[in-house]
């Protein structure tokens, strides 16, 4: 398991787990740069600090939730939150894609079935990016916030603008990088 996985899975920021790998917390060996941790030892570790961690914040996204498409031609098909965190040119930048089960609620909302169609279809080719730097390098169509550290590819539809997932995406931001 990546830096990424173990600390969505622990509700800590990525530093704590880098952290934890340097010190011997949990089980894990580097390859390439990167840090592969052992689960039964992050699971181990989880729950010794069971007792002694706060309860999860009621704000918190389920990262590993999933949504099921029931109509239209993508009926049956399942979409799950991928994130990614990697380096690049020196910082780091954390994409997140498959964000219908982030919004579901607002989703589910759209009464009309065509609306909620169009919004799922322009939903699915859309991410999320957040960086340590401004984002100079991403032009062209892309809605941003805090000079360009927060991005989206989402176009918006008149269900669901893109300001809602530009705040999903300072909320994840939050929870991923703060350990909220």
């Amino acid at each position: 398991m990546n830096t990424t996985a173990a600390a969505l899975q622990a509700h800590v920021t990525v530093a704590t787990i880098r952290t934890w790998c340097r010190k011997g917390a949990i089980a894990a060996t580097k390859a390439a740069g990167r840090w592969i941790i052992d689960t039964a030892s992050l699971a181990h570790r989880l729950t010794i600090g069971a007792l002694k961690r706060p309860a999860r914040k009621a704000n918190m996204l389920d990262l590993n939730a999933t949504y099921t498409v029931t109509d239209g031609p993508s009926a049956g098909m399942t979409i799950a939150t991928k994130v990614r965190t990697r380096e690049r040119h020196g910082y780091n930048v954390t994409t997140i894609r498959g964000l219908a089960p982030l919004l579901a609620n607002r989703i589910d909302a759209i009464a009309d079935l065509g609306n909620r169609l169009h919004t799922l279809e322009v939903l699915m080719g859309a991410s999320i990016v957040f960086s340590d730097e401004e984002g100079e390098f991403y032009t062209g169509g892309i809605s941003s916030r805090d000079n360009g550290r927060l991005r989206t590819a989402y176009a918006g539809t008149p269900d669901l603008p893109v300001d809602v997932v530009l705040d999903l995406g300072e909320q994840l931001r939050d929870q991923l990088t703060k350990g909220a």
